[in-house]
């Protein structure tokens, strides 16, 4: 099963492909504001929940904003060559979208248009912006800008990104690009909060001050985005890889999700197979630490939308196992990082079937994943908000439960679900972590091993194979016989299993017999279990129902 998670930007592409869109592998949906109108992403969401309610897949949305993004406003020259002066202004030969940004340039500042397709440089302000093409290409409205180096000084949150604010709520995510600073996030926080919205907030970082300042911007949000296209063309394309890892890095330290975002399967935009570099960049963002990859326009205007999720979910799922750590590095910090640390390791060492965490805010399966754990974390919760929001941690099933009060009812309640579910099966054992019902929401506080089933007896196992089958006292009747007590002149023939009641027995006879392949149990006490359909596991002593 695919662990690391899969964004998939909404576009013209997918439009009525929402059902094939979910189903080829894509958990969380984006819907960029830089482009299309908000009626046109309004109809994309309504259509995405339900595809999503149909499918039964616990997914999410994000609402990509776009920030302090400056931009081509106008432009009179369309196409420059290497040695042109262009001028910079209003009224020049290029206008921005931020006119406040004129006042910051100086002589030797680098001017990027388009991804750096195109490059310049300020020689002179006289008081227009004189600049010299190093790189020339075509311009055109709209096409992005980058001033590495420099703080630009706009406002961070614009009207069109308050108007998506205010028509789409309900998202489960907001994505904040351009994010220099923990007080961008701030200022969006607040607004949100006079909204009354609740979405988690993902920190794009775009640029060298977002990456200066990542310990005081990852503390204030809820996760991170390392956007690779700005992000590469702000910062020398050599040190990408670097600020790659160390910001994944400063994620898993911090508990929260990373997101690696641009050019995932670039070429399948217009090809209907990825390049063998792509394939190996999935590879080594899962490695880094990355809990989710978020596609753009591959899925938003590309020619193969439902293709690219597909083998994204392929590579991605092959790739998950070697980011699987087999050992604990212990985290150390509150009393929930130390539980979680203990829930990990206890299913490492008694190779659990399943690490079940029963949370009320998603905090202890966002601990839980980051330790990368090769057993596979399911995540109750009675709220929606926080189901939802988890569908973007590494590893992570997350699915709702009914509201609880005591955690005998909450355990009993999210293993019936999960049983229902396919998650887990009869006979599965089950490390559970999670908080009192009681105690403040966040703090895990309890760690237990709970078979999945009703446990009938244990006792002291002999042999290796667990074995399903009739119980009954009369050899030859069925599959498991009962027996008061066995000596060597007793000792059944044609049965895969045998359960000794008394607790005076020959270990050396039973060791004897169980290397014919017999499964035995004794030591259980008086059984009242005939004609019953039982399963008998002697490696962990036990026989239930």
């Amino acid at each position: 099963m695919r662990k690391t998670k899969i964004i998939s930007t909404l576009g013209p592409a997918v439009e009525g492909k929402m059902d094939e869109l979910i189903k080829s592998g894509c958990d969380v949906a984006r819907f960029n504001t830089a482009h299309g109108s908000v009626e046109g992403h309004l109809d994309m969401y309504k259509e995405f929940l339900e595809a999503s309610e149909k499918s039964g897949k616990i997914t999410a949305t994000m609402l990509d904003i776009k920030g302090p993004e400056l931009r081509v406003s106008a432009c009179s020259k369309n196409f420059v060559i290497v040695g042109d002066t262009v001028t910079i202004g209003d009224d020049g030969d290029i206008e921005l979208n931020h006119p406040e940004v004129y006042d910051v340039l100086t002589p030797g500042n680098r001017v990027l248009i388009h991804d750096g397709d195109i490059v310049m440089r300020v020689v002179k302000i006289d008081p227009i912006i004189h600049a010299e093409v190093l790189i020339g290409g075509i311009i055109g409205p709209k096409m992005g800008v980058n001033v590495p180096g420099v703080h630009l000084p706009i406002e961070y949150l614009q009207e069109r990104d308050k108007l998506f604010l205010r028509k789409m709520k309900n998202v489960d995510f907001v994505a904040a690009s351009f994010v220099r600073n923990s007080r961008d996030i701030v200022e969006l926080k607040s607004f949100m909060k006079d909204l009354n919205m609740h979405s988690k907030i993902i920190a794009k970082i775009e640029n060298q001050e977002g990456v200066d300042n990542i310990e005081d911007i990852i503390e204030i949000s809820d996760g991170i985005m390392v956007a690779r296209g700005d992000l590469g063309t702000e910062i020398p394309l050599e040190n990408l890889p670097r600020v790659q890892k160390y910001l994944l890095e400063m994620a898993i330290q911090h508990g929260k999700p990373g997101i690696i975002a641009t050019q995932i399967l670039e070429s399948m935009i217009r090809n209907p197979h990825p390049t063998r570099a792509e394939i190996s960049d999935i590879a080594n963002a899962i490695l880094d630490g990355a809990d989710a990859l978020m596609l753009s326009g591959e899925t938003a205007v590309g020619k193969y939308p439902i293709e690219s999720v597909r083998i994204l979910s392929k590579v991605a799922e092959k790739a998950d196992s070697l980011a699987e750590k087999k050992s604990l590095i212990e985290l150390r910090g509150t009393l929930s990082e130390s539980v979680s640390n203990a829930a990990v390791l206890l299913a490492m060492e008694i190779d659990a079937d399943a690490l079940l965490v029963l949370t009320r805010s998603g905090k202890t399966a966002r601990l839980v994943s980051r330790h990368r754990p090769s057993t596979p974390i399911l995540a109750a919760s009675p709220f929606p908000e926080v189901v939802h929001a988890l569908a973007l941690n590494w590893g992570v099933t997350p699915y709702l439960i009914e509201s609880f009060e005591y955690s005998d009812e909450m355990v009993r309640k999210a293993l019936n679900v999960a049983e229902e579910r396919g998650y887990v099966k009869r006979g599965d054992v089950i490390v559970i972590a999670g908080g009192e019902p009681r105690s403040v929401s966040g703090t895990t506080n309890f760690v237990w091993v709970q078979l999945v089933g009703e446990v009938i007896a244990r006792g002291n196992g002999f042999g290796e194979k667990i074995v399903h089958g009739k119980i009954c006292r009369i050899p030859r009747k069925c599959d498991i016989v009962l027996l008061s007590n066995i000596d060597s002149s007793e000792q059944p023939e044609n049965v895969r299993g045998i359960v000794v009641e008394s607790d005076t027995y020959d270990p050396s006879l039973l060791r004897e017999i169980s290397r014919r392949g017999i499964s035995i149990l004794a030591g259980t006490g008086t059984l009242n279990v005939e004609n019953e359909e039982v399963t008998l596991d002697p490696k962990r002593g036990i026989i239930w129902k």
